[in-house]
């Protein structure tokens, strides 16, 4: 009996490790972000999310303004969010109170000389936090490690500086982009935030990077590991092909809202019961997709085509360019046309 139930269980947790490895396979992460979704208490900030009623984030010349309003929810220089972007806001302030420094470096362990180094003289961007009664904390950003999975971060008034887990910083970023981009546009993100895109097309995946350069590679193929670990480099001579598609995208308007908050049927008549045709974006740090754009049917008139966007849950009519675009990525990738 013992014998029989331990092969049973060996049995059943090498079937999970089976299918635990062809997730990530296929996606190229572990099925769940680990540093969002397993957190400590004891955050650069010591209060709660609650708390926070206002967050001035500056860039240079650039000033963003991000304000609690009881009745509307988070406001994005004083106009309503989507519930997207606003879900992207409540991550990044969560992040802040509850994301603990990899490494807090006393004053006597750098010299003001290495501000500069660290991306902190002056910052790539600043948060003033503002609670509810008034009280201020301000927080510059710097460069990322040399690692790339922390970012030089300082407070002002305290002597120290503190190594962020990067995704805190992006997620403010991502948030920032989110919440000012117009929405006529199809893509509710700019791809400048994006780092990796999966379109799932007639059941195939075609994944679509950035490497530490920045610049875009087909996952499989189009790119070189570099010696001394699993390094990718982009081809040059294709990196650019993808980057011309993929800004094409970026700017590519929403034609018409057909309907918000679409039904089944409303969805069938637009051939997305199922569609065949799936784009999904990550930024860099996001264990999901932070946007999804599900291909439908050409109208009636025209090249146009019915997409549905689940950010917003509309369903809406863009230039028939966005299949074509999506075409050639494919053609870039490999796939049959």
């Amino acid at each position: 009996m013992n014998r029989a139930l331990a092969g049973s269980t060996a049995i059943a947790a090498a079937c999970l490790m089976i299918g635990l490895l062809g997730v990530i396979a296929v996606t190229g992460r572990w099925p769940v972000d680990a540093p969002r979704t397993h957190v400590e208490a004891g955050g650069i900030l010591s209060l709660p999310a609650e708390r926070v009623a206002r967050v001035e984030f500056s860039a240079g010349e650039q000033r963003s303004l991000f304000s609690r309003n009881p009745r509307e929810g988070w406001l994005f220089n004083g106009a309503p969010t989507g519930p997207a972007a606003a879900n992207h806001i409540d991550t990044a302030v969560r992040l802040l109170t509850i994301s603990a420094p990899r490494r807090v470096l006393a004053a006597s362990e750098y010299s003001p000389g290495q501000l500069a180094e660290y991306g902190l003289d002056p910052p790539r961007f600043v948060l003033v936090v503002a609670e509810a009664d008034g009280n201020t904390t301000r927080l510059g950003f710097g460069e990322a490690t040399p690692a790339q999975n922390a970012q030089y971060v300082h407070i002002t008034g305290r002597p120290e500086l503190y190594l962020l887990p990067r995704d805190v910083g992006e997620e403010w970023q991502l948030a920032r982009d989110m919440a000012g981009r117009p929405a006529n546009l199809l893509l509710p993100v700019s791809i400048a935030q994006i780092w990796a895109i999966e379109i799932v097309s007639d059941g195939r995946l075609s994944r679509f990077e950035r490497d530490l350069s920045g610049l875009w590679f087909h996952h499989v193929g189009q790119h070189v590991h570099l010696s001394g670990g699993l390094v990718h480099r982009a081809d040059p001579a294709v990196a650019p092909l993808i980057e011309g598609e993929l800004a094409a995208l970026d700017r590519l308007p929403i034609i018409e809202t057909v309907v918000r908050h679409p039904d089944a049927a409303a969805l069938g008549t637009a051939g997305l019961a199922q569609a065949a045709t799936v784009m999904l974006l990550y930024s860099r740090d996001s264990a999901g997709p932070v946007a999804r754009m599900e291909l439908g049917n050409v109208t009636v008139v025209g090249s146009d085509r019915y997409v549905y966007i689940p950010q917003t849950d509309n369903l809406v009519i863009v230039p028939g360019d966005a299949a074509q675009r999506l075409l050639t990525l494919l053609q870039l990738a490999g796939a049959p046309s």
